[in-house]
């Protein structure tokens, strides 16, 4: 009965976080870095050619763009998301094998999907043509399965080494920082099977550690030189106080996302503690907690520290801490279950469950209407249904930084991004260098990802005026992250 309501319970949490991620990536705006991936994974592109000339010129190992090239069938970057939730379902799978082989990690188990559930990374980031949730996914299975081995001291089935051995590799080679996080977080628990000469447990961590970490470091010998010529002039923001605002906005949100995990969490760690105290030894379970975490202060004040050196760290990048969190929480709220009889525990579960259930209700929102494209293309396509004559004009000045920056690749995407909202929503792009103006509707003007350079009226119209286009007055709009300047046909002549 016990092991019903956790299965219950747990497939529940996961119907309604597969409905919601879904629901999310079909409905969420593209932003640049979507584009990014879309062009540099784009069908016809030569795979070789492709590697040596955009992947590996990248600031990321190329694994990523290696799955979305496979997957570029699937069409739009709306639908090529869908590449995340089969992403989704394959962590399932190496978690339930996981497990499956270590029955007492459960009520653990159950906990953890509940947290994942209510937590606003899993859309943020499962939403993303970009590689942030699979660091999500394949952090939480290497995690769990690190405490695995902790509790068992062995490898365990081939099953569970299957999921443990792909998702160590996934981890070192998806994102630097969840490379690098990564190694933090197994560095206490290889060092505690070494400390007691347990060398099986060592073998079960070390072997696929090694595998997953050489072919990070062959990579990186590789792309080393071209991280550091891309960020030499980059655009995250430096010094300590935004690696800690990162570190603290991506691990708060996590520990705030279900308050019923919370609390669970909070009360099973008092019964951890109390049992150490009691039985003058940790329990597999405290111990695992205590590596868990000591791992991940060690990832986030190596990641700030090298963030000190070279700008690095943004709260996206960090999905392999809040993984170890989330995990965290699991074996602590377990811990509080086992103790429970069964009314209350299924209480607990309940509640926990509606709590991620609230969660997602107000999580899916933020997620579909975080910072898009959409909002300029859907005024433009509102003026344009108004007056059919209307003409829309780009111009590669207001994008002139991201352009020039590296990779080369930007100075492509850039147009690509223009030509793809203009195709979705059906309205056409005068060609570069035109100065057709409309003869009896607006001229519409259109500027996008202009996050830093934040263009004004003035800006925008002496531009134009330099540029041959006679503009008396507009109507400029700015929209999220974009403009447009509506130029009726009377102020261009």
């Amino acid at each position: 009965m016990a092991r019903t309501s956790l299965r219950i319970v747990a497939l529940a949490g996961m119907a309604l976080l597969g409905i919601a991620l879904v629901w999310t990536c079909l409905q969420r705006g593209p932003w640049y870095d979507e584009f990014y991936t879309q062009y540099v994974t784009r069908p016809g592109l030569p795979w070789g050619r492709a590697l040596r000339e955009s992947w590996m010129a990248d600031n990321h190992p190329p694994l990523y763009y290696i799955l979305a090239r496979a997957t570029a069938w699937l069409g739009s970057i709306a639908h090529h998301r869908l590449l995340n939730v089969a992403l989704g379902a394959l962590a399932l799978a190496g978690g339930l094998a996981i497990v499956r082989d270590v029955p007492r990690l459960a009520p653990a188990a159950a906990v953890l999907i509940l947290e994942l559930s209510a937590n606003p990374w899993s859309l943020i980031a499962g939403s993303e043509l970009r590689s942030y949730f699979l660091s999500l996914c394949a952090g939480t299975v290497f995690a769990l399965g690190l405490c695995a081995i902790r509790l068992t001291r062995q490898a365990g089935t081939p099953l569970r080494q299957t999921a443990f051995w792909s998702a160590t590799f996934l981890a070192f080679n998806t994102h630097i920082i969840t490379s690098l996080a990564a190694a933090a977080i197994a560095l206490p628990f290889v060092l505690a099977s070494l400390v007691r000469r347990d060398w099986r447990e060592a073998r079960a961590i070390c072997l696929p550690v090694a595998a997953g970490g050489l072919t990070f470091v062959a990579v990186t010998a590789i792309q080393l030189p071209v991280w550091l010529s891309n960020t030499r002039v980059f655009w995250i923001e430096p010094g300590f106080d935004s690696a800690r605002w990162s570190v603290e906005w991506a691990l708060l949100r996590t520990l705030e996302a279900n308050p019923v995990v919370l609390l669970a969490g909070l009360a099973g760690a008092v019964l951890l503690a109390r049992d150490t105290l009691v039985q003058k030894k940790a329990s597999g379970e405290a111990g695992a907690l205590a590596l868990l975490a000591l791992g991940t202060v060690l990832a986030a004040a190596g990641l700030v520290a090298l963030h000190l050196l070279r700008p690095i760290l943004i709260e996206k990048y960090l999905m392999a801490l809040v993984a170890a969190v989330c995990v965290g929480l699991g074996l602590a709220g377990g811990r509080l279950l086992e103790s429970l009889g069964q009314r209350l525990r299924v209480l607990v579960l309940v509640a926990a469950l509606a709590a991620s259930a609230y969660a997602l209700v107000q999580n899916v929102p933020q997620a579909v209407n975080r910072v898009s494209w959409l909002a300029t293309g859907r005024a433009i396509v509102e003026q344009v249904k108004r007056c059919p004559g209307t003409v829309v004009h780009t111009d590669p000045y207001w994008n002139a930084e991201v352009m020039a920056m590296l990779p080369r690749d930007n100075a492509q995407v850039v147009p690509f991004a223009y030509r793809y909202v203009a195709k979705s929503f059906g309205f056409r792009l005068a060609p570069s260098g035109s100065r057709e103006t409309a003869a009896s509707c607006p001229t519409v003007f259109w500027g996008e990802h202009d996050s830093k350079q934040r263009f004004d009226a003035a800006a925008v119209a002496e531009h134009l005026r330099q540029s041959g286009f006679a503009v008396k007055g507009m109507d400029f709009q700015r929209l999220e992250d974009g403009w447009i300047a509506i130029v009726p046909p009377t102020a261009t002549r």
